[in-house]
């Protein structure tokens, strides 16, 4: 008896909550697949160390078990609720509470378990889905073959199962403090409304909209410091539940006041229904809120990544490999024979970077360049800089050579002229710098010819951030800086050369990254974020490394983006499912009242993008301004092509088809619930 009952229950639970467990096995195919990912041989053999994607994905799984917990305990306390009435029955019939405690949490449990068992083959199938783009993005050969590992569904149950159980902890405490009563009028209770207070409480709007407004002022106006942003931020979090609990006043108050526009067609139902439901889940809705905005932001930065990952490690260096060193009279034998065995040479330059004994575009640069530094100044020399310890320049010939292997056109050059070779994020510098600063060669001051942006591997290689460009004469009177080798080879470097070729640098170590460069003051350049610097760059290998990184944390941003959506969303549809159900009887007045069938569902449906666009453009108006900020600061300092509002659009795309997805299924269920005789 107690199971058949157990059955029906979890059975007519399924059907009332359906959303839920949909969200449910959503959640939980996406952990089977990570977690499958993680124990996954294929993913091995794609990247031997593959730490940092366990890493990261347990850095995903913390704060999606939290989500989960606060999902679960969210809707059984709403079950709870809604079901107070059946309990307080059972009760008078006869059963113990620790029976209906017992019956309530092992219908919550076949729920999970429902979610769980749904979640086993689709999450299969996502893993290999996943493993396969992997290997797209790093440009590898991958057929899709069994790769079943049983852990990975002992974690993931095991992580799904510690969720359900510390959701459930206080089922039993809140069942045992209620009485006969207040379970079979616990869904009848309503909140008083007094007019004094709903005046007050209105005041919150426009301390909430207010401070919001000065926030997005700062995050565009100003430079705010690590503390300073976080103390801001937790303000603006005070201000998204300041401003809800402001709302549902403010809506009273509207309706309190008697407007004429309250009374045409269906306005003054629309606005008590969405002012009682503000008020009843103030605090969810400011929570759903803040939720809203990470996924928002979250998919942002997959954009940003991913544009990051497509584009900017080929276009920063132009050759497939380059080596430098301290040694301005270094010949590279050792590197070149290692390179011949491990690969066919189609062309290789050497070449000497030069100093003059100035530090007049430095000194610039340090002024006008956001992010830039000087590292611990250790006898006559910074270590870790962003800048060499004095100008940098580079003789007409060599750079003319460089050019042709990177493949662009040849320049000239008069005497007393010179070209400005810098990156293109700081072209607002250089514009500047050609007027201001003062290029000089053997006490000649030179004019500026031109200045050229293409890629020029110049974050510590040829210079870092930019090369001053002189006729060969003029080098010749200059001293040599250090000395480097640019090398094309043909197809693909193999895996491994980097690190054979990093051996060979007796300086070169974990914690000491350019050699004896440092012997000269190496500097490194302003890119901010992830750089690719170092005395030794096998372009394809630092690419495959570099994208495994990027897409390992595109897929950590994008996996808690979905949850918290979903999650939040799923809270959403369940509040007003139940309410289709529990307040039937207000739509069938309605159409008592003359109201067509259709007429009741343009009624509902203007209803619910009420409450959906609520918290939707709350969020929106909160992720716009961060992220558009943010976006800034990743082009500025990265150097994609990309604009904000590309990646902010993009992301919004994304946010809006999943947003919209759950707007029908709960418009549709709403109608189906009313229409019920």
């Amino acid at each position: 008896m107690f199971k058949t009952l157990i059955a029906r229950n979890a059975k007519r639970s399924v059907k009332d909550y359906l959303i839920y467990v949909g969200t449910m096995t959503i959640i939980s195919t996406l952990m089977f697949a990570f977690h499958g990912m993680i124990f996954s041989k294929d993913m091995r053999e794609l990247y031997a160390d593959a730490t940092i994607f366990i890493v990261m994905i347990g850095v995903a799984s913390f704060f999606i078990v939290g989500i989960v917990m606060w999902l679960v305990r969210y809707i059984v306390n709403f079950m709870l609720e809604k079901r107070s009435k059946e309990f307080g029955t059972y009760l008078l019939l006869g059963m113990t509470k620790k029976q209906i405690i017992k019956l309530f949490r092992r219908e919550n449990y076949l729920l999970g378990l429902l979610s769980i068992l749904l979640g086993i083959i689709p999450g299969y199938a996502f893993q290999l889905l996943f493993v396969n783009i992997f290997y797209a993005i790093l440009d590898t050969e991958y057929r899709i073959s069994p790769d079943f590992n049983p852990w990975y569904l002992l974690l993931t149950a095991g992580v799904l199962v510690l969720a359900y159980l510390l959701a459930m902890r206080g089922v039993r405490r809140k069942i045992k403090k209620m009485t006969i009563r207040q379970l079979l009028y616990s869904d009848q209770q309503n909140e008083k409304i007094t007019h004094e207070k709903n005046g007050r409480k209105g005041i919150l709007v426009i301390l909430a909209v207010a401070y919001i407004c000065v926030f997005n002022g700062l995050i565009l106006t100003s430079n705010m410091s690590l503390n300073a942003s976080l103390f801001y931020s937790l303000g603006l979090v005070l201000a998204i539940y300041l401003l809800y609990f402001g709302l549902a006043a403010f809506f009273i108050r509207f309706i309190q006041k008697k407007s004429p526009l309250i009374y045409k067609k269906d306005t003054l139902f629309i606005l008590r229904q969405l002012s009682s439901k503000i008020k009843t889940m103030r605090f969810t809705m400011g929570t759903l809120t803040i939720l809203f905005t990470g996924a928002l932001l979250t998919w942002m930065v997959v954009m940003m990544f991913t544009d990051f990952q497509r584009n900017q490690v080929t276009l920063v260096q132009p050759f497939d490999i380059s080596i430098s060193n301290g040694d301005a009279d270094y010949d590279f034998s050792d590197e070149e024979q290692v390179i011949a065995e491990n690969a066919q040479i189609n062309d290789q330059y050497q070449y000497r970077i030069y100093r003059n004994g100035t530090t007049a575009m430095n000194d610039y640069l340090y002024e006008h360049v956001d992010s830039t530094y000087k590292g611990e100044k250790i006898g006559d020399r910074y270590a870790d800089s962003t800048y060499f310890g004095e100008d940098t320049y580079m003789k007409l010939s060599d750079y003319n050579h460089l050019r042709e292997m990177a493949g662009y056109d040849q320049v000239q050059l008069k005497k007393g002229e010179y070209i400005l070779q810098g990156k293109k994020r700081l072209e607002k510098q250089w514009q500047e710098a050609g007027e201001q600063v003062r290029v000089k060669a053997n006490q000649e001051t030179l004019a500026l010819q031109t200045i050229h942006m293409e890629p020029f591997a110049q974050n510590g290689m040829n210079g870092a951030d930019y090369l001053l460009i002189v006729t060969d004469e003029a080098a010749q009177q200059m001293t040599p800086y250090y000395r480097a080798i640019a090398i094309n080879i043909a197809g693909v470097a193999p895996q491994g050369l980097q690190g054979k070729l990093e051996a060979l640098d007796k300086n070169y170590s974990e914690t000491d990254l350019y050699g004896d460069l440092y012997e000269i003051s190496y500097g490194n350049g302003s890119d901010q974020i992830m750089t690719m610097s170092g005395t030794t760059i096998v372009r394809d290998n630092i690419q495959k490394d570099a994208s495994f990184v990027i897409v390992s944390l595109c897929f950590m941003m994008a996996y808690i983006g979905i949850v918290f959506l979903c999650a939040a969303l799923t809270i959403l549809a369940v509040q007003q499912l139940s309410d289709s159900t529990k307040h039937k009887k207000r739509y069938d007045i309605l159409r008592q009242l003359g109201l067509s069938k259709k007429e009741t569902e343009k009624v509902v449906l203007k209803q619910l993008s009420i409450y959906y666009l609520c918290p939707l453009v709350i969020s929106v108006v909160l992720s716009i301004f961060i992220g558009l900020f943010a976006g800034e600061r990743f082009v500025y300092y990265t150097g994609v092509e990309g604009t904000p509002f590309r990646f902010y659009g993009l992301a919004l795309m994304v946010f809006l088809v999943i947003y919209f997805a759950y707007f029908i299924v709960t418009y549709v269920g709403f109608t189906r619930n009313i229409e019920k005789y």
